[in-house]
C-alpha cells in the first residue's frame, strides 16, 4: 500500500485530504510579519479580502525539511511506500526539500509534478486511483499523464505581477491603461508562459476558447474551471466554451498571491 503526500498549492483542502486519505502540507503566506498556513490559518475568501486591503503584496514561503519529515514519518506508519507529489521545482524550492527528506528513507519518493494548482490536484487524484500499485508504477503513469495536462488562464490584473517584481511599473501602467489581459499556460517543465496579450477580458476568454479542441478533452478525467476571488469571468468562459466541467474552484492563496483577483481559466487532460 502507498500513501500520497502533496502540498497546498494543489488546491486540495485539508477536509478533502482527510476524505481522500492523503496528506496536504500547507505552504506559507506572509503579510508583513503576519504568517498564515495556506488552507489552515487562512482560506480563499479571507485571503483575497486581506490581499485587496493590503498595500504590499504578500509573499510565499516554501516547505521546510522539518515539515516534510513530520509528514513522511506519519505516512510511513500507515503504508509501505510514500510518494510526495510536489509543486514544480522551477516554481518553488519545496521539491528539493521533499527530495532531501525522501532520500533519507527507503520506500519514500519525491516526484516533481512540473505543474501546480489544479493541474497538481488532477495529478494527485489520478495517482490515488493507482494506490494499489507501486510507487515506481505510479511515477511511470504520471510521467505519461503530465504532457496531456493543459491549463489556460486569463489574468484580470497586472498589479500582482508588478508588485512581485515580474513586471516593470511602466509596463504595468501601460497595460492597465490599455486594459491588457495576459493569457498564460505552463510549459512542459512547469514555467509560467505568456501565450498572448489581449485587449480586455472578453477577448482573453475568446482567445482561450479558440485554443481548445473540445473533441480532444479526456472526459474520463476531471475538467476543472478555475477562478480567483470572483467567478464571474469563469462563468463567461464556460459559456463560451460550451463544455461540461467537473468542478469550479477558487484558486488557493499561495497561487492567488501571484495571479491576483478575477482571473479565470480551465484545466483538463487531453486524450
Amino acid at each position: 500500500m502507498i500513501k500520497i503526500i502533496t502540498d497546498s498549492s494543489s488546491n486540495i483542502t485539508q477536509e478533502e485530504a482527510k476524505a481522500l486519505g492523503i496528506t496536504v502540507m500547507p505552504l506559507t503566506i506572509n503579510f508583513g510579519v503576519e504568517e498564515y498556513r495556506d488552507g489552515v490559518d487562512i482560506d480563499c475568501d479571507e485571503f483575497y479580502a486581506k490581499m485587496a486591503a493590503s498595500r504590499e503584496l504578500p509573499h510565499t514561503s516554501q516547505l521546510t525539511e522539518q515539515q516534510v519529515e513530520v509528514a513522511v514519518k506519519q505516512a510511513l506508519k500507515q503504508a509501505d511506500e510514500v510518494l510526495i507529489i510536489t509543486i514544480a521545482s522551477v516554481l518553488s524550492g519545496s521539491y528539493e526539500r521533499c527530495k532531501a527528506v525522501a532520500d533519507k528513507y527507503d520506500g519514500v519518493y519525491a516526484y516533481d509534478s512540473q505543474c501546480t494548482t489544479v493541474m497538481l490536484k488532477l495529478m494527485v487524484c489520478e495517482a490515488l486511483k493507482m494506490a494499489d500499485r507501486t510507487a515506481a508504477e505510479i511515477i511511470s503513469a504520471l510521467n505519461a499523464l503530465r504532457p496531456k495536462l493543459k491549463i489556460y488562464a486569463c489574468l484580470n490584473t497586472l498589479e500582482n505581477l508588478r508588485k512581485g517584481g515580474r513586471l516593470s511599473n511602466f509596463s504595468a501602467i501601460i497595460g492597465s491603461v490599455l486594459n491588457i489581459k495576459p493569457v498564460i499556460t505552463f510549459s512542459a517543465d512547469g514555467k509560467v508562459e505568456m501565450l498572448s496579450k489581449q485587449f480586455g477580458m472578453n477577448k482573453g476568454i475568446s482567445y482561450i476558447s479558440k485554443l481548445i479542441d473540445k473533441n480532444a478533452i479526456d472526459y474520463s478525467k476531471p475538467v476543472y474551471l478555475i477562478y480567483t476571488q470572483n467567478d464571474k469571468n469563469s462563468a463567461a468562459l464556460i459559456s463560451k466554451l460550451g463544455v461540461e466541467y467537473t468542478e469550479k474552484l477558487n484558486i488557493c492563496p499561495v497561487i492567488g498571491t501571484h495571479i491576483g483577483s478575477d482571473a479565470c481559466g480551465i484545466v483538463y487532460a487531453e486524450k
